[in-house]
């Protein structure tokens, strides 16, 4: 099971609950939505901060003659980015992070080509040398509907062969493989972007550049009257599903114990000797840890099937 926003914050409402929604009374909620969230969000940044388990990728166009980007969003600043990947025409090429030192020494002044180096300072990517390279664009065939898994485009060329990645104005999109003009099994609105119409004729554009990341939990919007977005609701947790009840009893009893220390007690957890326990299961259940700057060069097959992400 994957739990999204929804189950979990039902499952700390059914906690908090008071005795009469228990035995199906009345429905006398304790804490909003507000409450419930803001409380869930201090857990989940413990959660990320300490066992560093939230895994993203943050994919993007990025056209001819950058050398500049700003980080990922709510990356987790302490670990860092993994390490970059940058396609060139289907291609897949890591790049590894230098130093200030190495970067400016050998590249005194703008040079294009294929970036090989990244630096990271100050919330902002450099690339060495400059991207010479756009990314790739096509036009959508035909209006997209926000429930289409298939899209027809004029041309697939130059694209990744499969599991890439594409823009469609604000919407960020992943597809398993193509043929010359459809990109099939697309996973729609990844990367925290909304699901959305498209009209016939919009650019796509080919996300040519990935950044593999530890990060924090996504944020989990609640609107002024108290209501969260379905499409917010529907949203998948990030942590693993054997963290969720700890979570989730953690958050209750921070909740509980401001208005009934006895129900709370029932709840209460030595949460930060969880989270060592949480960090050492995690690190022990992840054989290899690619670290930046020990990425080799794609062999030859690789290239071909450009067989490179989630």
């Amino acid at each position: 099971m994957s739990y999204t926003v929804q189950n979990v914050i039902e499952r700390i409402r059914f906690n908090t609950a008071t005795e009469n929604d228990l035995i199906g009374k009345s429905a006398n909620e304790l804490f909003s939505n507000k409450n419930i969230v803001a409380t869930l969000k201090f857990a989940l940044d413990d959660y990320a901060k300490t066992t560093k388990a939230l895994q993203s990728i943050y994919s993007m166009p990025i056209d001819a003659d950058v050398a500049v980007m700003q980080e990922p969003p709510l990356i987790l600043r302490s670990e860092g980015i993994r390490f970059f990947v940058w396609f060139i025409n289907g291609y897949a090429y890591p790049i590894a992070e230098q130093n200030l030192n190495n970067t400016y020494g050998n590249f005194p002044a703008p040079v294009q080509g294929l970036p090989k180096w990244f630096n990271y300072w100050n919330d902002t990517i450099t690339f060495y040398p400059q991207n010479g390279n756009g990314f790739n664009c096509t036009n959508l065939a035909y209006d997209l509907g926000i429930d289409d898994t298939i899209i027809k485009v004029g041309s697939t060329s130059g694209f990744p062969a499969k599991n890439g990645r594409i823009t469609i104005e604000n919407e960020k999109i992943k597809y398993e493989y193509k043929d010359d003009t459809h990109f099939y099994n697309c996973t729609r609105g990844i990367e925290n972007t909304d699901i959305e119409p498209h009209n016939y004729g919009v650019c796509v554009k080919e996300n040519n550049v990935w950044i593999y990341y530890l990060s924090l939990h996504f944020d989990i919007p609640v609107n002024p009257d108290d209501t969260i977005k379905q499409e917010v609701l529907n949203k998948k947790m990030m942590l693993v599903d054997e963290h969720i009840e700890i979570i989730c009893d953690y958050a209750s009893y921070k909740l509980l114990s401001k208005v009934d220390a006895q129900r709370a007690s029932y709840y209460k957890v030595n949460f930060d000797e969880w989270l060592r326990q949480a960090k050492r299961d995690i690190i022990k259940g992840r054989s290899r840890v690619q670290k930046t700057g020990y990425i080799r060069e794609p062999f030859e097959f690789e290239k071909e099937s450009a067989y490179w992400g989630m």
